[in-house]
Formats: structure tokens, sequence, C-alpha cells
């Protein structure tokens, strides 16, 4: 179909700006991680930052569009777009530093500071180019929605594109300086786009655009703003169950967000995909598979479950934003449309960035999203259709006579005994495999009740919450939850007689409960463990040792004790050391007997402050979720450690990962320091004496000491392995992608397995 000049020129404007909005928010939150830790909270409080000023945003839009004319509203949004160019490039002032404890409001103030203004004047495009269309007389002025899905289509665009091309292409500099020009190109459309319509756009408000609410009810504007919030709640919510509960796979926050904005693009078309009934049918279907897997499938392939999750919440998402884009009103309260509908965001935002974290332990702003996306399903106009879809199977079995076996009470009965037979048979694969076949026979005939539908599935849930698996799970017995800005923190007694602390899904630390073998150091420090090695070269030596490590955990590192040895703990996160120095959990921090502090803040940040030449060893062991941070990496972090240590000492760097190739990354970076980088890795071995098994783990030390050196390769140390197509690290470069795969860890561990065949045929 062919476009108008002014269609073509609107389309482009909106797509502009909206790739503007979607690329500062990856760009920015990459900026500011270096300074909070990597944690999955900083990309929730960016989130919510940026739906509230959308919400900004959108009100000066309706605002503007109420009491001022559109020539009026053009010269005020053209001059506060140039406004704004006086904060471009966009930058992290110097000398930014978060406080100690919970950074939220210093977050929050930064991007205030540096961003928000582009970024307030940028959201109020969209509604207010919409209503310009709506009064430039075009044959599709009536019916401006079909803006908002070009608009959309720029943010999915530069969403997709940022972490496949962006990123791997410009260092952060580069970035900053594209989307300033980009930024000023947009100037120059806007511009344009209010030359084509000055002449026919009225010098004061038109009355039948003035009267903005006229038609609109206090019932609909509620419907609008419940429609927006569950979406925006559940991506958040969805996001930080997976990191947190699944697999920290680097990135993950994008699908979400793409999946998000892509609903928008799908329901505002000119040509719907996917009707509401079968939006509502699909929903229901994935749900029932979520649940069918919760109850009898645990531990199924991580990868698969965020398949399932995700799918949960695209058709959660498109049956809300459906009803929304259905509801919408005539173009004369485009803009309040627009603006109850950002409000409903950010209300989702800041209740799973801000009210969450404060007041639930575990993630069940996930669940309740899921509930209420359940219970809004034709919550503005109840389907017959949709009735239509399970009606064959109710006159089958109203045939048959057995149609009262699912009245509402028999159902809830059911449920009812199935869970307390499952209470005292978790054990039971009859009862888990039963059971899971009955609801989700259950909830496929109750599927068009939808209060029924949603009170079974509440209940489900709060008997199977997500993320706690009954029965089978290693960690069934749980001691201790907490939760802060830094993630969810679990205390744990497994079966093998551990007690372990989980940040997430990784393990921060594992502690034996047999006296005997009570500060026996486990998990990745075991005796098998390459880093048992670095503290063997250091115990050869006398005198007074100084040990920096980045990452408390739970103070396993305080059992490589000796004379004269002393560590410096470099923790950002005050509950972890909370947890370590409470005897109650752990107690190798009391009991091991070395010397300690603990500063608060992030590791690089707080390392760099100390003076050069103080420390014998630095450890980096800092992981988040299972990510290190990708700022302790940088060829800038690294030379700054090796400022720090002594001509003798050096920095040893743990990258243990399902996920990512850590190694190449760390063999470019020595390259450019011109330090020699070898590495230790050991393979998984059960400790003596009892069921307790290490893990496996991947260390990689810097030194320009030969002997330091020496000593390690003849512990079975070897180089650090390159990787076609991976770059060092800086401050202003990274790129996930190419090391998404560890092939040099799965390289090393064949060897490893190789070798130790020989050795024992050779024995043999």
């Amino acid at each position: 179909m062919k476009l108008s000049p002014l269609v073509f020129v609107y389309s482009l404007t909106l797509l502009l700006s909206a790739a503007l909005l979607f690329s500062v928010q990856p760009m920015f939150s990459k900026m500011v991680l270096p300074y909070l830790g990597g944690t999955p909270q900083v990309w929730n409080t960016c989130m919510l930052f940026f739906q509230v000023m959308l919400l900004g945003g959108y009100a000066y839009a309706h605002g503007t569009t109420k009491y001022l004319g559109i020539r009026l509203q053009a010269i005020v949004q053209l001059g506060l777009l140039v406004l704004f160019t006086i904060v471009l490039p966009i930058v992290i002032p110097v000398g930014a530093e978060p406080p100690e404890g919970d950074p939220t409001l210093w977050q929050l103030g930064l991007m205030l500071t540096t961003v928000g203004g582009p970024f307030f004047v940028l959201a109020a495009s969209a509604p207010m180019l919409q209503r310009w269309f709506a009064a430039s007389g075009d044959k599709d002025s009536g019916n401006p929605y079909f803006l908002y899905g070009a608009s959309n289509l720029g943010s999915m665009t530069s969403l997709l594109l940022y972490p496949v091309l962006i990123e791997p292409l410009l260092p952060l500099s580069g970035q900053a300086h594209i989307w300033m020009l980009g930024y000023f190109v947009l100037i120059a459309l806007t511009g344009l786009s209010a030359l084509m319509i000055w002449k026919g756009a009225p010098a004061a408000m038109p009355a039948r655009i003035a009267v903005s609410s006229g038609g609109v009810t206090w019932k609909q504007r509620f419907l609008w703003l419940t429609l927006a919030f569950i979406p925006s709640s559940l991506m958040l919510g969805v996001t930080t169950f997976m990191t947190m509960d699944i697999a920290a796979v680097p990135m993950l926050w994008i699908l979400p967000l793409a999946i998000y904005v892509g609903t928008f693009i799908l329901v505002f078309a000119r040509r719907q995909l996917l009707s509401l009934d079968n939006a509502i049918t699909l929903q229901a279907a994935m749900l029932i598979v979520l649940i069918a897997q919760k109850v009898a499938f645990p531990f199924i392939d991580p990868l698969f479950l965020i398949g399932i999750h995700l799918l949960v919440f695209f058709f959660s998402a498109m049956t809300c934003h459906i009803q929304l884009a259905q509801s919408r009103p005539d173009a004369r309260s485009l803009t309040e449309f627009y603006l109850i509908m950002s409000l409903g965001g950010a209300l989702g935002g800041f209740f799973n960035a801000i009210i969450a974290p404060q007041f639930l332990v575990i993630p069940l702003e996930y669940v309740f999203a899921l509930v209420l996306a359940c219970m809004v399903r034709h919550a503005g106009n109840p389907a017959k259709s949709f009735q239509a879809a399970v009606a064959g199977v109710k006159n089958t079995l109203r045939q048959k006579g057995i149609d009262s076996l699912f009245s509402g009470p028999f159902l809830m009965a059911f449920v009812a005994v199935f869970i307390t037979v499952f209470l005292f048979n978790t054990s039971s694969k009859f009862v888990l495999f039963g059971g899971s076949a009955m609801l989700a026979m259950i909830l496929s005939y109750v599927m068009d009740r939808r209060w029924l539908f949603s009170f079974m599935v509440a209940m489900i849930f709060a008997f199977f919450p997500l993320g706690y698996h009954w029965g089978g799970d290693a960690y069934n017995e749980v001691i201790h939850r907490d939760r802060n800005f830094f993630g969810i923190v679990k205390i744990a007694n497994t079966k093998n007689g551990e007690r372990i602390m989980l940040h997430g899904t990784t393990n921060h630390g594992t502690q034996a409960q047999d006296e005997k073998f009570r500060l026996t150091p486990l998990s990745y420090y075991s005796v098998h463990s390459p880093i048992r090695d670095v503290f063997k070269v250091l115990d050869d030596r006398q005198g007074e040792q100084k040990i920096g490590i980045l990452g408390l955990g739970i103070g396993v590192t305080a059992c490589f004790k000796h004379p004269g040895r002393s560590i410096d703990y470099f923790e950002i996160d005050k509950l972890v050391q909370e947890i370590a120095e409470d005897p109650q959990y752990f107690t190798f921090l009391k009991d091991c007997g070395t010397p300690y502090t603990v500063t608060l803040g992030d590791g690089r940040l707080t390392v760099a402050k100390k003076p050069d030449d103080t420390y014998d060893l630095i450890v980096t062991d800092a992981f988040t979720s299972d990510n290190i941070p990708i700022h302790l990496l940088t060829v800038e972090a690294l030379q700054m450690y090796l400022d720090k240590i002594k001509d003798d000492g050096a920095v040893l760097v743990h990258i243990s990962n399902r996920f990512l190739d850590l190694e190449p990354v760390l063999y470019e970076a020595s390259q450019v320091l011109g330090v020699p980088a070898i590495v230790g890795m050991s393979d998984d071995t059960e400790i003596p004496g009892t069921e307790i098994k290490a893990y496996a783990s991947h260390w990689v030390l810097f030194t320009k000491n030969d002997d330091f050196r020496n000593k390690l390769r003849e512990a079975g140390w070897s180089d650090a392995r390159p990787r076609k197509g991976v770059k060092p690290w800086t401050d202003q470069y990274s790129n996930i992608f190419r090391v998404l795969n560890n092939v040099t860890g799965f390289e090393r561990s064949k060897e490893m397995e190789a070798a130790k065949k020989a050795a024992e045929q050779t024995d043999y």
C-alpha cells in the first residue's frame, strides 16, 4: 500500500523517536551497572524510571493538547527538544558514587539529572504527533492509532538490534554520540511534521478535540489502568523469576521486554493477527501446561522452562493489550487514553521495583500478575464465542451424565483433597502424575468460567509456589529467605548434610553440618579446587600477607589461614555480610581464625581506594545470579587490580560458568596488559568421608612473577586460550553474544576427563 507523504513523515518521525527511547534504556543501564554490581534489580529500577518518565511525557502531551492549540504545542515541543540538548551526549558524571545500603533513590536521581530530560520530551512524541495527525485532514486522520504501531516497531527494532549489532560494534562513548546525532535528526523531523500541518492546523484548540473526555467514563479509565498494569508487572515479574529461579542466562531481560513491545505492535496494527478469543484460549492452555509441569515435572531443562514462561507471558499480555486496543476512544480522547495507559505501566513498574522487594521475600508479584491476567479476560466485553470453545467437551460429558462432577463445589473439593494427599506423599510419582493430569483436565473444562478458573489457578499456585519444589528439591529444607535490591537470598539444608546459601540460582557457599567437616572448604573451594593451589604458593612465603577478595559469600576463604595473613572482603550487599557473620547460619568467619574486614560497596570502586602495592593476592569472586559483573573483568579493572598488588603478587579471577566462556576474554586482556594469564580447572569430585560433591571450578590468574607462575604449572595449570572473534572487554566495550557458549570450559573438561582415564589405565 502506497503511503502519502504525510503518513510517511509521521511514521518515520515516530519510528525514530521510539528507537531513541528504547536504545537509551539498555545504553544507560550498561553505563550505570559498574556502580551497582550488575544486579537484575538495576534493570527493574531503570524500567521503573523510564515508565514514570513515559507517564510524565504523556501527561505533558495530554495537558498541552487540552489547553494549547497545535501550533503553540509544536513550538513548545520543539523548544524542549532543543533545550535538553544541553545534557548530550549522555554520560555518568565524574565522581558519581552510590551510597551504602539500598541505592534505588541514588540511581533514580542520577537518571533524572542525566537522561531524564531527553527521555521525557521523547516520550511525548507518540501521543502528540498522533494528535497532530488527527487534525491534519488526511483520509486516515480519524483513526491515528495505527501510528502507534510504527512507534512500537521502532521500539522493538532498537531493542533487538542493541545486543546483536549496536553493543558489539560501538563503544559506549560511540553509542552516546550516535544517539545524540539521532536526537538532532528527530528535532528536524519533528519540525517538518509540524510544518506539514501548520497551515491547516487551527491556532486555537478545535472544539471537537478540546472536549477530550466527553465520552469516557471512570469505569473505562479504570479498565485501561488495569489492562496496562498487568502486562507491565508481568514483564518485570517474569524477568526476575527467570533470572533468579530458573537460569541466569545473560541478557535474558531483553526477551520479555521485546515480547511486551511486540504485543503493542500486533494489537494496534491495522489488521489483527490474533483474535481475543484465541488469545484467551492460548493463555489458558499455556497456564495449564505450566501448572502441569510445576506439579509433575519440577526438574526439566531450564531453557525449555523459560520458553513455557515466555509463552504464558506473551498470551497474557496479548489478552490484556487486545482488550486495551479494542476499548480505545476516538481521537478526541487519544492523549488521555495514552496517559492512563502509561500510568498503569508505571504502577506495574513501581509495584515490582519498589513494593515487591520491600515486602515480598519470594517473587510472588509474578504469580499475582498471572492471576490478575486470568481475572480480566473479557473484562470489558464478556464473550459468547469463547464459551463455545469448550462447549463440545461439555456436551459430551453431559450426554454421558457425568457433567455434574465438574460443578464448582466438586472441583474445589477435589483440588483440596489432592493437595492434602500430595502434602503427605510428596515422593509419590502416582500422586504427581495422576494429580497433574486431573488438574489439567479440570482447568481445561472450566477455562471459560473466568472467576472459577482464576480462583483455581490462585489456589494451585498457593500450594505449588513458583520457585519452590516439593519433595525432590535438593534444597527443600529452607531455613531462611530474604530479599533486597540485590536479589533473593535463600539458606537451606540439603539432603547431603550441607548448608548452602543461594543468590537466585547461584551457590554463594556451602558448609558441612557434620562437626568433623564443619570448617572444611566445600563447593568451588574444596581441596581439589585450583584456588587451593594459589594459596599453597602463598603458604610457602614468610611474613605478613594481605589478601583482597571481591565477593564475601559465606566467608569460606577465611579458612585458608596462615600466620600473618589477613583478608579484606569487598561486598556490595549488606544482607550477605549479615548472613556470613551470623553463626546460627555459617561459622567460617567466626571459627576459622583469619583476621578480616568487610568493606561494603562495589568491589571495583572500593578496591580502587586502596593504596598501590597493598595486596599479595586479589581474588575476584563476585557472582550475581551466575554472571560475573562485566565491569569487574574489563582491561581497566584488571589494570587497577594489578596496581594494587605487590611485585610478586597475583590477581585471581573465578570464571566458573554454565553459559559464558570467559577465559578467552581474560586471555585477550592479558595480551593488552602484557601480563601472562594461566588457567586452573577442577572437575566435580566427592569430598572424602562424605556424600558431598565439590563443584567443578575454573580460575584464571594474572601475575608478573615467574616463580608464582611456574609453581602453578607444576600443579597442572596451563596458559589461557583465545577464541576466534573474542576481543578484550573494556569499560566502553563488551560483547556477551561472542562468549555465550562455554566452548573453552567444555574442551578443558573433556581434556581433564581424558587425562584422568589415561592415568587410571597407567596405574592399572
